[in-house]
């Protein structure tokens, strides 16, 4: 994200002007640092016109003893411009700060930051000296001399650091717009924007010092950054700000949606990998096993007996040659029947319990099958009742019908005068 830095260099104990020109256009003992992605001088008297190198010369040469031989600016450019557009970006700083009034030497670097990330900004290296059509012509003693080219007393002015910073900042923005950026910049301070939580953030100078010093200093400055890079950038409305924040959450979510699937992907191959060995496994016990048996076979006569039969010639011609067994293999063979001993009583045991488990099986299904034959003979007896009892109903009303009719005709009858 593009920052705002802007600083002005002006001393007269600074590095010698032709060392520090040499410098910022890797020239020279320089050559090899690398990093250079433009260098150009403009403004040049006729003197240093074909070499602006001459120039600072001239200046460290001729410059009174108390007096600057040149001033410079540092500006950060802003990573997102390619760098065809921050070098034009540079470029227009230059003619807008430096006009046609001052000599300077204009160089773009572009060194690695610790991000690994390409960190560019400007050198702009320039003499206070005014130049005009007089004193465009003048030699090179003559340029630095009381009487040749004056320096401007705006450079020195109180005003002046925050006026080019103004400058640079409209310039910056412009630029930014010009190649399709959002972003926009702020000259002031983050305490006078009302950022105060940026304020506090504010990375302290990294001055020279002892090696412990200087690594805590980095390291305070590291967490510094850091805790900025979590708040909100100060040109971003409160909309953008959410929307910024949104964007963070979802990034995260999908990295952990990420994470949890190659874990679980590692987990099923993992799983995978263990069914394969247990499987291996179980082969190769299979066939030590089977091995084992039929070295026991061997040795105890249990073999087949075609396979005696063919082996008799071939175990006479051993036992003709062979010799007693020394310890250690006696102990080994002991120890592979011992093995092979278990096993085989692992394995009878486990199919006793197979057998024993099978006939309780066996025994509990008769049961439940003589209890389901019980009740379905109950079933069927109480049924046969039931029709027997359908059947007896009509008999038993006839009769009853029967016997009522009887009673009623000797009522009847008992009834009839006696005829005399």
């Amino acid at each position: 994200m593009a920052i705002v830095h802007v600083v002005m260099k002006s001393s007269s104990t600074a590095p010698p002007a032709a060392a520090h020109a040499q410098y910022i256009a890797r020239d020279g003992q320089y050559e090899r640092r690398g990093g250079l992605e433009l260098v150009e001088s403009g403004n040049m008297p006729e003197f240093a016109r074909e070499d602006p190198q001459a120039f600072w010369q001239a200046a460290d040469d001729f410059e009174r003893n108390n007096g600057r031989a040149y001033t410079e600016l540092q500006i950060a450019l802003p990573r997102e411009l390619a760098p065809e557009q921050r070098n034009e970006l540079a470029r227009e700083a230059a003619r807008e700060l430096m006009g046609e009034r001052f000599a300077y030497t204009l160089a773009v670097h572009t060194p690695l930051a610790k991000d690994n990330i390409e960190q560019p900004h400007m050198h702009l290296m320039f003499s206070e000296r005014a130049i005009d059509d007089r004193t465009r012509e003048l030699s090179d003693e003559q340029f630095f001399k009381r009487n040749g080219a004056k320096k401007d007393p705006e450079w020195n002015s109180r005003d002046k650091p925050m006026e080019v910073r103004e400058k640079w900042v409209e310039m910056m923005n412009g630029a930014m717009e010009r190649h399709g950026q959002e972003q926009r910049l702020d000259a002031r301070s983050w305490a006078d924007q009302g950022r105060p939580d940026l304020a506090e953030l504010r990375e302290p100078k990294l001055l020279a010092g002892s090696e412990a010093e200087a690594q805590a200093l980095h390291a305070h400055v590291d967490g510094l950054r850091e805790q900025r890079a979590e708040l909100p950038a100060a040109h971003l409305s409160p909309d953008k700000v959410i929307n910024q924040w949104e964007q963070q959450a979802e990034k995260q979510i999908a990295q952990v949606k990420e994470r949890e699937a190659q874990e679980i992907s590692r987990l099923d191959k993992l799983i995978a990998a263990a069914r394969e060995f247990a499987h291996e496994v179980k082969d190769r016990t299979v066939a030590f096993a089977k091995d084992i048996k039929e070295r026991a076979g061997s040795l105890f006569g249990n073999a087949p007996q075609e396979e005696q039969a063919k082996a008799a010639p071939e175990k006479d011609q051993a036992q003709e040659q062979a010799r007693p067994p020394t310890p250690e293999m006696q102990a080994r063979l002991d120890e592979l029947l011992g093995g092979f001993h278990r096993r085989m009583e692992a394995q009878q045991s486990v199919e006793a319990k197979l057998a024993d488990f099978g006939n309780r099986m066996d025994t509990r299904l008769q049961q439940e099958q003589a209890q389901v034959l019980a009740r379905q003979q109950q079933e069927q007896a109480l049924k046969q009742q039931q029709e027997q009892t359908k059947t007896k109903e009509p008999e038993i009303e006839r009769e009853h019908s029967c016997r009522h009719f009887r009673c009623q005709l000797s009522q009847v009858h008992c009834s009839l005068p006696v005829q005399l």
